[in-house]
């Protein structure tokens, strides 16, 4: 779990450029299916950011900041909206549905400011939690 958490923003940068080349080649391709691809790394980009983040959040090694506070909100809003729109379109329950239908133009806007503030909070304890552990070293 330290090697990922070490290398937190590598595995992000490059999960976000695979979804940004896959972008650019699906509008020179034209390509149609390369949409399904979009979507899938998409949801990689998610689960890989939030994941990270709640692990640690929850670590007492990482300092919690305003900025990763407003990311755990605001993410869990996004992804606990998901869920229940999914689960009420599974089940159909139409008067659900239809409120989850009108949020998703909320989440449209807060994915990419997300994906970036998550890139950024990583950036962040790569250069801050490298100080904590040399600190821990010389103890």
């Amino acid at each position: 779990m330290k090697t990922i958490l070490t290398h937190d923003s590598k595995i992000q940068q490059g999960v976000i450029l695979l979804f940004i080349l896959t972008i650019l080649i699906a509008v020179l391709s034209k390509k149609e299916f390369l949409a399904f691809a979009i979507i899938i790394e998409f949801f990689i980009i998610a689960f890989v950011q939030y994941t990270l983040n709640i692990i640690k959040f929850f670590n007492k090694k990482y300092i919690k900041t305003e900025s990763r506070k407003v990311y755990m909100f605001l993410s869990t809003y996004v992804v606990i909206g998901v869920f229940i729109w999914i689960f009420a379109c599974v089940f159909y329950i139409k008067g659900l549905k239809d409120i989850f239908e009108i949020l998703v133009f909320t989440w449209l806007i807060l994915s990419p400011v997300l994906i970036l503030q998550s890139l950024c909070i990583s950036f962040f304890d790569a250069k801050n939690h490298k100080g904590v552990i040399n600190e821990n070293i010389n103890l």
